[in-house]
């Protein structure tokens, strides 16, 4: 649910006001059905949620009562749970669809601060490949030890991975929340119009 959670949250908030169709419009766009399980009873179950935790104010869109539509907007309170949802993602790793949100969703937090995030991820992955070690005094089958292998393999390439995204954005790569108002993830600007 966090990763839908975060993916809906941002969507409303990048938009500035949406309803949930256009909510997941966006999302399947994204292809997020494949790589964060988003299904459409899934985007509006979290609107009803984040609705009723406060993080997402439902409203009646002018034009809209002829359709019987709601539309949200994320409140303060939602815009602090994304970026705590987006923090959480970027450093943690026991899910990756989490992490997909959060890379997705990272030019709502200022640059400096996903790199600092990123350099966490990178200490944690290092950390944990250095413990991946087999044992012979463990008793597992020697073909069990195939699996250390597969895992420090996947570590050093998350690792190459997350190097590679923290040297784009030291470089200036992408638009980020403190690069001016034209970052993905940023509500519109007074006056202007969600897609």
């Amino acid at each position: 649910m966090s990763a839908t959670r975060l993916l809906v949250l941002g969507v409303v908030r990048m938009e500035g006001q949406a309803h949930g169709y256009r909510v997941g419009r966006e999302l399947l766009s994204w292809g997020t059905e494949h790589w964060a399980n988003i299904k459409w009873g899934s985007i509006y179950h979290a609107l009803r949620k984040l609705s009723q935790e406060g993080k997402l104010r439902e409203f009646v869109a002018e034009g809209d009562e002829v359709v019987d539509r709601v539309s949200y907007a994320i409140t303060e309170d939602g815009e602090a749970e994304l970026h705590r949802l987006v923090r959480r993602g970027l450093t943690r790793r026991e899910d990756p669809a989490m992490l997909f949100a959060a890379v997705t969703l990272m030019p709502a937090l200022p640059r400096a601060e996903v790199v600092a995030l990123l350099e966490q991820r990178l200490d944690l992955l290092e950390r944990t490949g250095g413990e991946l070690q087999p044992s012979d005094d463990r008793g597992e089958p020697v073909h069990v030890r195939e699996l250390f292998g597969l895992w420090r393999g996947t570590i050093e390439a998350e690792a190459r991975w997350t190097r590679d995204l923290v040297a784009s954005l030291r470089a200036g790569e992408y638009t980020m929340a403190d690069d001016g108002p034209d970052a993905f993830g940023l509500p519109p600007g007074p006056g202007a119009r969600g897609r």
